[in-house]
């Protein structure tokens, strides 16, 4: 996962996630929940720590900081707030590279408001 992206049509050049790349090479501004113990959990990587996993090198999709999840067993993900303005109209965007595996896999969004 990287660059996730909200902004208001009203001010496209305003970001609304913290920490959007992962770039602090931390989940900083982010909360990661992991409620029912799922194996190898995710993390923030860099791209020199990448590796290869079933012919795919695992990297960022811009800058040099990805998160990363492998979750067995049982769902794990992240949370960040932000604030909005009722009536506004908002782009979401993110990069999501899924490199499959020998198991059915998925991946939700799920925006609360």
């Amino acid at each position: 996962l990287d660059a996730v992206s909200v902004r208001s049509i009203a001010a496209p050049t305003i970001e609304l996630i913290a920490n959007n790349g992962f770039e602090t090479g931390t989940l900083s501004s982010w909360t990661y929940c992991n409620p029912n113990s799922a194996i190898s959990a995710g993390a923030v990587m860099q791209n020199s720590d990448s590796f290869q996993c079933m012919g795919y090198t695992d990297q960022a999709q811009s800058g040099s900081y990805f998160y990363y999840d492998g979750a067995v067993g049982n769902c794990d993900y992240l949370i960040q707030m932000f604030s909005t303005i009722v009536g506004q109209t908002y782009t979401i965007s993110y990069w999501l590279y899924n490199q499959g595996s020998a198991h059915p896999s998925s991946a939700d969004v799920i925006i609360s408001i």
